[in-house]
Formats: structure tokens, sequence, C-alpha cells
């Protein structure tokens, strides 16, 4: 079989690129190697997306991403399409002076580079917006049009149409080796025999790193398990608040169907690619004690759960070593893409990467002007690949 790229991944960022490259009139075939799509660190997601961002890039690509979803319809032109998006914003709160002022030092960072809706608010502005914030909460930043949506409808979503406009998808596909002749790929092949293409796209989120050592092709890429805890309907969980987030500390939580799914990041080592991540049962436990700090009214809750009202999930960030993604071309093999290393934020800028990716792909974009080449990694200071930022 036949067609101008072959993707490699069936996730969020797999599907988009199937939908982008489909846009940019590449004939796509895509190929997942589980029995749906999006079964992997898609369906771990927090699933949420925010433009609050301090690169400008990085606002540039969140932006770009959010206005797709909020017109999903009319960008897919699939009359039905429904991705779940809740626009309830999100909330960076600090009870640091010394964070404050960097938070306002950012927001003026924000507006001057296009994001003029990021509102910063002393600590009794942020107490008359959400009164469940306590009152050692000295300031907040806050942007309405973030919120959280269903990765796996999103995902879902990029396929339809993208195979509504001529791309293939291929499941239980697992590709075994990718078909170089000099310097160019040519094809894969896989349990279900081969498939050619001048073009391929590797998306395989975790497990692209050393699926490119392969072909030495040194990602700087390192796997890190995150966990999210899920609480049942509680009366006390408000549910029209933001993502709140503790900007000291990094953890969070957002309402999630009358309940509410909290986060925090552990210390964790790098790990090793694998279909399940098996999670921490004490992570809801840890991660109540850690919302509840500018959150009281957590306290309060963790108080009435049963166990029966908790559920952990877990799942692995791709981290790069300044957390964005790697959207670029194998320095010695043409035709060999990498799409992958989103640091957590793949559903958040599936939207983005992907048009760049295809841009770049067909010749759109100048590899010189793309901000997620791997050319930036050269530029670090010796040491900060192993420094990796989570």
């Amino acid at each position: 079989m036949t067609s101008d790229v072959i993707i490699i991944g069936g996730g969020i960022v797999g599907a988009a690129s199937a939908f982008f490259c489909t846009q940019a009139g590449l004939r796509v075939t895509l190929l997942e190697k589980r029995e749906a799509l999006g079964l992997l660190t898609t369906s771990a997601s927090l699933a949420a997306f925010r433009a609050q961002f301090g690169e400008a890039e990085n606002i540039a690509m969140m932006r770009e991403s959010i206005s797709f979803f909020e017109n999903v319809r009319e960008r897919t032109k699939l009359d039905d399409a429904e991705i779940g998006m809740v626009q309830q914003g999100y909330l960076f709160g600090t009870t640091n002076p010394a964070v404050l002022a960097r938070m306002k030092q950012r927001v003026e960072f924000q507006h001057a580079h296009g994001l003029d809706d990021v509102e910063l608010w002393d600590g009794d502005e942020t107490r008359k917006h959400f009164p469940f914030l306590n009152s050692d909460v000295v300031g907040a930043t806050y942007r309405a049009k973030d919120g959280w949506l269903s990765p796996n409808d999103l995902t879902n979503v990029y396929a339809r149409a993208a195979v509504r406009d001529g791309a293939q998808v291929f499941y239980e596909t697992f590709v075994e080796e990718i078909l170089i002749q000099g310097d160019a790929v040519r094809g894969v092949r896989t349990n279900r025999g081969e498939f050619h293409a001048p073009q391929i796209i590797l998306a395989a989120g975790p497990y692209a790193k050393n699926f490119a050592a392969r072909y030495e092709w040194a990602l700087p890429i390192q796997l890190i398990r995150r966990q999210h805890a899920a609480i049942k309907a509680h009366a006390l969980i408000p549910s029209h608040a933001p993502m709140t987030i503790d900007a000291d500390t990094g953890a969070h939580w957002r309402p999630e169907a009358r309940g509410a799914i909290l986060a925090m990041n552990t210390d964790e080592p790098p790990g090793e690619p694998s279909d399940y991540i098996k999670p921490d049962w004490e992570f809801p436990a840890l991660a109540l004690d850690a919302v509840i700090r500018i959150t009281p009214f957590w306290e309060q809750v963790a108080e009435s759960l049963r166990k029966d009202d908790l559920d952990v999930r877990a799942g692995q960030y791709d981290m790069t070593p300044d957390a964005k993604p790697i959207i670029d071309e194998h320095p010695n093999v043409r035709g060999f893409f990498a799409h992958c290393g989103y640091s957590g934020h793949g559903v958040m800028g599936s939207a983005a990467g992907a048009r760049m990716l295809a841009d770049l792909m067909t010749g759109k974009l100048k590899r010189a002007d793309n901000a997620f080449g791997m050319a930036r990694f050269e530029k670090m200071q010796p040491g900060a690949l192993e420094k990796m930022v989570l």
C-alpha cells in the first residue's frame, strides 16, 4: 500500500497529524498498534488547555490550538463534532509576594505577546471572584478562556475528519522497522506487511525516543510518571470553579461532573515506556493534602470520602529539557519526522503542532523558522539536557 505519509501512533498527536496532513493535500496512512485510537497517554491526560505560558512560542501555539477547539465544527467541517469543551478558566494563586511579583512580570510579557485577556489580581480581588480560596493567597492570575475538554473525543474528531478526506487508519498494526533506501525513507514493515511512503511521522508518544534511537536519532526525552486522582460528586466541590493551581507547589484541581480531578507533581525517576503505568493508591491522599493549602474546603471533603469515592490514573509525560515538543526531520534520513516530546501539553498543543508539522513537511515552514526543532537543544548550556524541566 502506498501513500504520501505514514503516521506511527494513533494518540491525539498522531490523529491531529493525520488531519492536518490531509488538509495539506497529502495522502495519509495512520498505523496504531492497539485496537482503537487514544488508548495510551491520551486517555490518561488531565485534558486541560491554557494559553498562560511564559514563552512567546508556547503562547502562540496554545492560542492557535484553543482557537481551533473553539471553532472545531467549522475547522473540521464536521457538523456533529463534539469535544466536551469547558472554558471555566485557569487560576494560578500564590501565598508568596515574591512569586506574585514574578507573576506580574509574566502577565506583562503575555500582554505584550497578544494574550491581553490574562488578569492579575491581588488577594482580595481573587477571593471576590473565587471565595473558596483562603486568606493566605496574596494574588493570582486568571484567564477565562482556558479550560479543559475530552481528549478522546478530540482524537476521534481529528481522525474522522482525516478519514473523510481520504486518510486510512489501520488498527492492531505494529511497526517493526522503517524501510530506508539510501538516505531517505521508503516505508515501514509491520505485522501486516509493508506500507510505502516517502515521508514518515513518528508520533508514538513514550515509545518515540527508543524507536528513534534505532535510527541513530537521539531525542532528548525522559519519561516521567504523572498521576491524577478523580473524586466522585460531592456537594462541597464548586462546579463553577476554574482549573485552580497552587503556583507555589504546583498542586492543582478542576471540577469534573460535579466531582473533581486533582493532581500534583511528585519526585519520579525516569522510566521506560509501557502500555500500563501502575498508579500509587496513596496518591489521592497526597493530592488532597496538597490542594488543601490554598483551597481549604478540600479538608472537609476529605473527611467524608470513602475509598470507592476515589480513583487514580497514571500515564507518562515525554519530557524534553525545555518542556516543549519536538517537531523536526531526522538530520540524516530524509522524510523521517518526529512529532513528540510534548511534556504533558500534547492535548492543548495538538492542533497548532500538527499544523506546523504539515507546513514543515510541505515546505511552507522553513526549518530555520521552526521554534520546536532540534537545533534549539544545541544552544543550551552543557548539562542542560540532563536537567529536565518538569
